[in-house]
């Protein structure tokens, strides 16, 4: 690569009591066969050792910046490392995944190839260990306006929702930053991000690891962040695409639909928040449900959907705990099917 096509990446790393897999993280960002990084690590009020360790970092690699700064969460983390970043690009890695050592080489080259705003790998899943579980790779695409992109993004799924699976060129984040405050902050923030696009990639491999943390509040926990986020996050993204273009309104309405089903369903099978507030907070999903379901039914979206997710849906607007009882038949099924094709797979190949 030419040194006119060596350009700086920012690579912001939010940090908070995850000194078990810092190293590692770090380590992985350390290594890349693209050297021309600005790491910023951002210690968002570590009360185990993490800071220290970022700061021990600081000292070896002067690529390393390092920000001390109160806990605000993971959005809080990315915001401040978004005010200070020098690079050209800019990418986000949280603290307890870690990436392949070609991630970034790779999606600068096809960044710069494409003259792209975005682009997108895939991942894999690891174990708090680092163990492969599965990958999830996307079709190679290019986006090209906001109409292809939303549609890939809410429909198509095949613009992925982790801002941690792609690279930025930094100019769209003059006027974006992360919902601060609640967890679902990528759901929340992707839209701007898109429309701040005039050409999105997705490339075809996985280089970054996203591995399972026990400690996660957003990958694993039930708590009263989380459902407040089921109602706000929702929110907010209605707002975005109403402030961008009523016409896609119908991906809004669909959002808040699924993320109250979901939310509906953690709830249910919680036991960390008390009976009073959990039936409260049931009862404000399904208003919210019935209230934007009712237009969801009457946008172009909604009637394009195929036959069984209008069924799910319309499922849930007459029983809810219906709806719940045929969603964990249905996931236990699957994961029947999957254990026993992945022992086929095993007996016939190894």
């Amino acid at each position: 690569m030419s040194k006119q096509n060596n350009p700086l990446i920012s690579v912001i790393i939010p940090v908070y009591n995850i000194s078990k897999y810092l190293e590692r993280c770090v380590n992985s960002i350390i290594k890349q066969s693209y050297k021309n990084l600005e790491i910023m690590l951002v210690d968002d009020g570590s009360t185990d050792n993490s800071g220290e360790i970022c700061d021990i970092y600081k000292e070896k690699d002067k690529r390393i910046r390092v920000i001390h700064k109160i806990n605000g969460g993971l959005s809080s983390a990315r915001n401040a490392g978004l005010f200070v970043i020098k690079g050209e690009y800019v990418g986000f890695v949280d603290g307890d995944d870690f990436i392949d050592e070609y991630m970034y080489e790779t999606l600068l080259k096809a960044m710069l190839d494409n003259d792209a705003d975005v682009v997108q790998t895939g991942y894999h899943h690891a174990d708090e260990h680092g163990r492969i579980a599965d990958t999830r790779t996307f079709r190679e695409a290019k986006y090209n306006n906001l109409a292809d992109m939303f549609y890939a993004f809410f429909e198509e799924q095949n613009i992925h929702v982790g801002v941690w699976s792609k690279l930025y060129k930094s100019k769209i984040f003059r006027n974006v930053r992360f919902l601060e405050g609640h967890v679902f902050e990528d759901y929340a923030i992707l839209p701007n991000i898109l429309n701040e696009c005039e050409k999105c990639i997705v490339i075809n491999g996985a280089f970054y690891n996203y591995a399972h943390n026990p400690e996660s509040i957003s990958r694993n926990k039930v708590s009263l962040n989380v459902i407040n986020s089921r109602f706000a996050v929702p929110m907010y993204v209605l707002e975005s695409i109403e402030n961008i273009d009523i016409k896609y309104i119908g991906y809004a309405y669909n959002y808040i639909c699924i993320s109250s089903i979901r939310g509906y369903n953690k709830i249910k099978e919680t036991d960390k928040i008390n009976r009073k507030t959990k039936e409260e907070c049931v009862n404000k999903l399904i208003d919210q449900y019935k209230n934007y379901f009712k237009l969801y039914r009457e946008d172009a979206f909604f009637k394009r959907q195929k036959l069984f997710k209008k069924i799910k849906l319309y499922v849930f607007l007459i029983n809810p705990y219906f709806s719940r009882l045929i969603f964990y038949v249905s996931k236990h099924f699957m994961r029947k099917l999957k254990g026993r094709i992945n022992s086929i797979i095993r007996y016939a190949f190894y």
